[in-house]
């Protein structure tokens, strides 16, 4: 395995990132986010892998949701999901970059791609921990 390319600069892990906080709603927007109607939520997506991992279906993705306060299903709350196997198979980890959860490139490169958005989201105050979030007065 190569050395990941992106820095757990949060120590973060999947439990942590599922107690993550939505701090500012108003910075949940284009271009960042894209909307998605039909579940009433604005989303985050990625993949890893190249053309034929997808054609082939040997490609991993990642999906980050955070729902409208008033959305039919999960109101309010912040969401996460990784597949592998294009979206055949769910991919399960706790801690980034652990050698035992990583068989192949596409488990890294999308361990870092999911790990980059999150960094990105904490960064600019879309999203926090819960103390930083009472602090900053944030409702989930």
């Amino acid at each position: 395995m190569r050395k990941p390319q992106v820095d757990n600069k949060y120590n973060l892990t999947m439990a942590k990132i599922r107690r993550l906080k939505i701090t500012d709603r108003s910075k949940v927007c284009e271009p960042l986010f894209w909307r998605n109607d039909v579940i009433g939520a604005w989303c985050i997506c990625g993949s890893s892998g190249d053309d034929m991992d997808r054609r082939f279906a040997t490609n991993n993705e990642f999906w980050i949701g955070i729902y409208d306060l008033n959305a039919k299903a999960y109101a309010g709350k912040f969401r996460v999901s990784l597949s592998s196997y294009g979206g055949m198979c769910g991919y399960v980890f706790n801690k980034f970059f652990d050698v035992k959860d990583i068989d192949n490139e596409q488990d890294l490169e999308i361990q870092e791609k999911f790990l980059a958005k999150i960094n990105e989201l904490i960064d600019c105050g879309v999203l926090a921990f819960n103390t930083e979030a009472a602090e900053i007065g944030g409702v989930n």
